[in-house]
């Protein structure tokens, strides 16, 4: 799969936590307001939307919390609902008793909070469906070295399982039209990322290696039957590397690319 550019994803991504950071902190001030116009415990409402999220609170807070409003006791100003038949400060009648409580609206605290929760949402779909496009659109687009000739795979190769022990920070890998292709941002030293074929004819084959990155080394570990059998530097070079498969096996051959340092790491391997 394709990737998009790192500062376009970035970019979405750090709007997107700026509109969720300012939905719950609105989110929060317009509970702890509104709660105590409706009889409830605002402290408890702003926890509820700090630990289980804006978005819960909200609903159960309009679902459970936002029934009764208080009101001011017309003989000595204290806080009732309209549920109270009498004054619990100064027992006078409530004249308002059983009446409907007014509804009230959002208000502009209310309302900039649902904008900006809704424009998180949107910055995140569209980020989503930017990849879905980029990616669609990379793989109708054949696939072409650095020199701009077009790439012909012999034999497919496919991405293969790996486990690592350090870090990466923006890495995707696949296979397309037989070819591995990778991409790595940056990563801890000795961060490997992996891909299979099976080699019918060792002799006859070429393995085809397109890397563009920046730094330090790149490593290409050839492996079969679980042991290293040839280590190359890829990085460095100008163009496609070719480098021959005589003296393998026939039968499964895994392929490992492990970083030593370099950066922004961009590849294509194939085999003629």
């Amino acid at each position: 799969m394709a990737a998009m550019p790192l500062t376009l994803i970035f970019g979405f991504l750090m709007l997107a936590g700026v509109l969720a950071l300012a939905f719950t902190v609105l989110s929060c001030v317009w509970l702890y307001r509104d709660s105590r116009l409706h009889g409830q415990p605002p402290a408890l409402w702003v926890l509820l939307a700090v630990f289980a999220g804006p978005i819960i609170a909200l609903l159960l807070y309009f679902i459970f919390g936002r029934r009764q409003a208080l009101e001011p006791c017309e003989s000595c100003g204290a806080s009732l609902t309209r549920a109270d038949r009498f004054c619990p400060a100064c027992g006078a009648a409530n004249s308002h008793y059983g009446e409907p409580a007014p509804k009230r609206k959002l208000g502009t605290l209310g309302k900039a909070a649902v904008a900006c929760g809704l424009a998180s949402v949107l910055c995140m779909a569209g980020l989503l469906a930017g990849m879905f496009v980029f990616a669609a659109s990379a793989a109708s687009t054949p696939l072409v070295t650095t020199g701009g000739a077009a790439i012909v795979a012999g034999l497919p190769i496919e991405s293969a399982a790996d486990v690592n022990t350090g870090w990466v920070l923006m890495s995707t890998k696949g296979h397309r039209d037989g070819v591995w292709t990778f991409s790595m941002n940056k990563t801890s030293d000795g961060y490997h990322t992996s891909g299979r074929f099976d080699l019918d004819d060792p002799a006859g084959r070429m393995l085809a290696v397109d890397v563009a990155c920046v730094g330090e080394r790149l490593d290409l570990e050839v492996i079969q039957n679980g042991e290293t059998v040839r280590t190359e530097v890829i990085s460095g070079a100008d163009g496609v590397q070719y480098f021959s498969l005589a003296g393998l096996a026939p039968g499964e051959v895994k392929l490992r690319v492990v970083n030593h340092g370099a950066t922004d790491i961009n590849g294509r391997v194939w085999v003629e």
